[in-house]
């Protein structure tokens, strides 16, 4: 049990920004379909 512990408190330093970069990525891929949905539109 405390080498669980061990590992946890060590993993949450080491990748404080994590949250920040999965962030990114899902407004970036939002964005990036909403671009090309509204760039498909101009075809039809």
């Amino acid at each position: 049990m405390s080498q669980s512990d061990g590992q946890a408190e060590k993993r949450e330093p080491e990748y404080p920004h994590w949250n920040r970069i999965y962030l990114l990525v899902i407004v970036y891929s939002l964005v990036l379909i909403l671009g090309l949905w509204l760039f498909s539109r101009q075809f039809d």
